[in-house]
């Protein structure tokens, strides 16, 4: 299959690390989007929550669904927290694709 075709209509998506607007994180979170997944945007601390905001509100914008979230994944209590706000967002009962951005 063609990339140009690839699909995740319908898809529930988590992708850490994409609360940079201009980072490697949120052109995946985008791409996931423009391809009709329902995006995730997960931020580490309050000083990054206006950025994270922003990259979900370009996703809406365009048409696609996206909320922010903010998880320290380091704590297992907020990695189920992210989770569970996902799919409260989305109104589903799993998460289709889980991205990690690290840093490099």
């Amino acid at each position: 299959m063609s990339s140009d075709t690839l699909s995740f209509a319908g898809k529930v998506t988590i992708v850490t690390g994409s609360g940079r607007e201009n980072g490697i994180g949120a052109a995946i979170a985008h791409v996931l989007a423009e391809r009709g997944a329902a995006v995730t945007v997960n931020y580490f601390s309050n000083s990054t929550a206006d950025r994270a905001a922003e990259v979900a509100n370009k996703i809406n914008k365009s048409g696609s669904k996206a909320t922010a979230i903010q998880a320290d994944l380091t704590d297992p209590k907020a990695a189920k927290h992210l989770v569970e706000k996902t799919m409260e967002a989305f109104k589903t009962d799993k998460i289709d694709i889980l991205g990690k951005q690290a840093d490099l």
